[in-house]
């Protein structure tokens, strides 16, 4: 793997607190795109294929739809890829990811891998089964340390709210199979991932937006300390743009436009779990 020493050292810092952006996710692909080496642009790609599961979900439902550049894809490896796979299950297209070779078949067919869940959470769950086994241990860390997250607050909820976990919790890990079985009050996992201690406590936050943060806070300060010995390397590289992604988030929330992006945000939860009617997004003033 390489050394970046001209590119990393003439990156802006980046705070959560930041009010603006000084570099866009797209602008910094681009110099990626660049710069790194053909080993590390395999490193990088498995953060971007989060917007390659975006672009397969709407070029499934509407060949026509607009796709996110940030994805790793093209328009025209997708219809090369779905041409492949109306011929075969296993086409043998290097580009193709894949767990989209289990998830594309299975939406053609629908015969869901996972029937108790929607096709954005299957394609979700198979994305991080493959990013947790990456064979960049820092990179495999990120994506079991976020999966780990989203499963802690998508349980507690159901929890809450009288719901079945199987639906919600994503990953075929041991840590989320305990979250998604245990009744212990943390889930029989705290040796393995402490932070779910801290998690419980925030998920009594009463202020969303202010949980939010946190959230993001804590996520931020994980890369800070796993990343403190990575200085001009693809990881270093990798923790920016996981960095760059929320301070977009929130620099999206705080300008004029905030309050709404914020209702899309509650929107988006009430869509996971059925809320009950004392809590809505008419309350969010």
């Amino acid at each position: 793997m390489g050394k970046y020493y001209y590119l990393i050292s003439g990156l802006p810092e980046l705070q959560l607190d930041d009010q603006k952006l000084k570099l866009s996710l797209s602008e910094f692909k681009s110099e990626l795109d660049e710069h790194l080496s053909a080993s590390d642009r395999k490193v990088i790609a498995y953060f971007f294929m989060q917007f390659d599961n975006e672009n397969l979900l709407k070029y499934l439902s509407d060949k026509e739809a607009g796709l996110n550049p940030l994805g790793n894809l093209t328009s025209t490896q997708f219809d090369e890829m779905l041409m492949s796979f109306k011929e075969t299950d296993n086409p043998k297209e290097p580009f193709i990811h894949s767990y989209f070779k289990q998830f594309v078949p299975a939406f053609l067919s629908e015969t869901p891998v996972y029937p108790q869940m929607t096709w954005d959470d299957q394609l979700t769950s198979l994305y991080y089964d493959f990013a947790s086994k990456s064979k960049n241990e820092f990179v495999a860390q990120w994506f079991q340390f976020n999966l780990n997250i989203n499963n802690v607050f998508a349980a507690l909820n159901c929890m809450r709210y009288g719901y079945d976990r199987e639906a919600s919790v994503i990953g075929s890990s041991e840590i989320a199979e305990a979250i998604r079985t245990s009744n212990s009050k943390d889930f029989g996992i705290a040796p393995l991932f402490p932070e779910v201690e801290e998690l419980i406590r925030l998920a009594d936050e009463a202020d969303i937006l202010e949980r939010e943060r946190k959230i993001d806070l804590l996520r931020w300060n994980w890369l800070e300390e796993k990343g403190f010995f990575h200085y001009f390397d693809v990881e270093h590289i990798f923790v920016y743009l996981v960095r760059l992604q929320l301070l977009s988030r929130w620099v999206k929330l705080e300008k004029e436009s905030g309050l709404n992006v914020f209702r899309e945000m509650i929107s988006s939860l009430q869509h996971s779990f059925e809320f009950p009617n004392e809590f809505t997004i008419q309350k969010v003033k």
